[in-house]
């Protein structure tokens, strides 16, 4: 008898102990559904531009619910490298978030990440670094958001036009009856680089440009600085104007003229940064193009709720935000 019922408090204690697992795995299950899980890629946020991107994004979607639920996030820094937001990416489809968002370090590798997000069915929403069109047809539920590059390099053109019918005599330094100048892309084969370069060209075709060197400098200020600095002399004392693809790469352009003690020619950048921003209304810099950084984060947030509510059919698949010129007002 004694056995019989020793027996039968050990299917009551397994019993008892299954309950609880399940009750634990229940709450744990609950506490997991009260989320919406969203993973974030970022291509470097040792990148100033990035870097205040992401900041601005992560301050927004702490506080938003969609549905009641809160965001949960995790962010993953490629730090530049190809290589490792591979295996970031990876990982990042196994753990089946609801949305990703996605900047690439390379837009051309767009295609093997938009063919695990047909695979695994995630949303996909890329961001600030453009990809090719066609890539965007792999996958269904892939959005983009950024700014017109194209539109933003054109600016650049319209800045420089207007400077030269106002100021060609002042400009116009060597007397040459040219706009020397020299272009800083960002990578050779970028395709927001192309983009922003291809916007300018074609936006200043009636001016007089002389192009007295090209660089490329990926995106960074120091390099900016080395190469400018590796110019013949001649070519650097006779530039009127620095065209540049982004502010870090133009406050590295600043940062040798300051530097060897020569009088800044105008320099163009692109994106707005504080300190670009500083010293455009302090007149050390001549101008910037606004991308509207603010404007896309909230375009971002506004697809994510869409895509978890099941609502983005409608959401255009590519949304631009819209670029403008920041000089110093007089």
């Amino acid at each position: 008898m004694k056995r019989r019922i020793g027996k039968y408090n050990l299917i009551l204690t397994a019993l008892v102990v299954l309950l609880l697992a399940l009750l634990i795995l229940f709450n744990m299950q609950e506490k997991e559904d009260a989320y919406i899980h969203v993973g974030i890629a970022a291509y470097d946020l040792d990148d100033t531009f990035m870097e205040h991107y992401i900041d601005d994004l992560e301050s927004t979607i702490q506080g938003m619910k969609i549905e009641g639920k809160k965001i949960s996030y995790e962010i993953y820094d490629a730090q530049g490298s190809t290589k490792r937001q591979e295996r970031q990416l990876q990982y990042m489809f196994a753990q089946r978030y609801d949305v990703m968002l996605v900047n690439l370090v390379e837009p051309a590798s767009a295609a093997n990440v938009l063919n695990d997000a047909k695979e695994t069915n995630v949303p996909v929403i890329l961001f600030n670094r453009e990809v090719d069109k066609k890539d965007m047809e792999i996958a269904k539920d892939v959005w983009y958001i950024g700014t017109d590059a194209k539109a933003a390099g054109a600016i650049q053109g319209e800045m420089l036009k207007k400077l030269w019918e106002e100021k060609s005599e002042t400009l116009d330094r060597n007397q040459n009856g040219k706009l020397d100048y020299v272009l800083v892309e960002g990578e050779e084969t970028h395709f927001d680089a192309i983009r922003r370069t291809n916007g300018f060209l074609k936006a200043s075709e009636s001016l007089p440009l002389h192009q007295r060197g090209y660089l490329t400098a990926n995106w960074k200020r120091e390099l900016a600085y080395e190469k400018f600095a590796k110019l013949d002399k001649d070519t650097i004392k006779n530039t009127e104007a620095v065209i540049c693809n982004n502010d870090d790469m133009a406050l590295g352009i600043y940062d040798y003229y300051k530097k060897q003690d020569l009088k800044v020619p105008v320099i163009l950048g692109i994106n707005n940064s504080e300190e670009m921003h500083r010293k455009i209304v302090s007149g050390k810099i001549y101008g910037t193009v606004d991308n509207r950084m603010e404007d896309q984060v909230d375009a971002i947030c506004k697809l994510v709720k869409a895509i978890v509510k099941g609502n983005a059919k409608s959401s255009r698949k590519v949304w631009y935000s819209a670029p403008h010129e920041i000089v110093k007002r007089k």
